[in-house]
């Protein structure tokens, strides 16, 4: 029997032990008392509004977002081109705790997708794309150019691994120091299966030479059909 693990967090409210408090903001149960939100400063006020769920209205915050907060105000203040902006979106390891002693070091993440691009965040202060390869025959696509097919590989790849250049290491991934391997399947639309294989195939051959520990496809398939449909199909048969 598959076990089936579930977050506190994501417990539905009927669940919920009778007057135990949930943070509006993160949605996380609190077993302290939630902290008015007028209480805090306007700074910290406007930062929680900016991450808030949209159309919330906020009345309390759990006391662990707001340590969380406090702390990402002093990261802001501490990068003055994007306190002044007000940027007051908070960076993926921080939001969710990340330890900074985990961050992809000497790991090869290989990135399947439609295309690629030479994002600052991946290649400076030194360049930590591998290798590319396109396996698109007759394709001169390369990592230099952005193009309509680039855009999505080059966000799974930044989101992923980029180490935030471009705002002083502010908004970086979870993994800011591993390696990636760029492998583009398709020119653009829709990418098959057969696609799919052939570059998970590439991956295979060179895993060891590159280290390649995780493997990413954001990518599509042949089947056209519903998994309602298949399900369906297969409780007739």
């Amino acid at each position: 029997m598959s076990e089936i693990i579930t977050l506190k967090s994501e417990r539905r409210a009927s669940e919920r032990p009778a007057g135990l408090l949930v943070c509006p903001v993160c949605g996380r149960e609190s077993q302290e008392a939630l902290v008015p939100l007028v209480e805090l400063s306007e700074e910290l006020q406007i930062l929680i509004a900016s991450n808030a769920p949209p159309g919330k209205l906020i009345a309390g915050v759990g006391g662990r977002c707001v340590r969380l907060f406090q702390r990402a105000l002093v990261q802001l203040k501490s990068d003055a081109a994007v306190y002044e902006q007000r940027g007051g979106v908070l960076p993926t390891p921080l939001r969710l705790g990340a330890d900074p002693r985990f961050a992809g070091r000497g790991v090869t993440i290989a990135f399947l997708d439609s295309g690629f691009y030479r994002h600052p965040d991946l290649v400076t202060p030194h360049n930590r794309i591998l290798a590319y390869h396109n396996s698109v025959l007759d394709d001169p696509s390369t990592l230099e150019k952005a193009e309509p097919a680039s855009w999505h590989g080059m966000m799974t790849s930044v989101v992923a691994a980029g180490n935030g250049s471009l705002s002083n290491g502010f908004y970086r991934s979870i993994a800011p120091e591993a390696n990636v391997v760029l492998v583009k399947l398709a020119k653009t639309g829709r990418i098959s299966d057969a696609d799919i294989q052939r570059g998970l195939e590439w991956v295979l051959k060179h895993r060891r030479q590159y280290n390649i520990r995780v493997v990413n496809i954001s990518a599509g398939g042949d089947d056209d059909e519903s998994y309602l449909q298949n399900s369906l199909s297969r409780t007739v048969e």
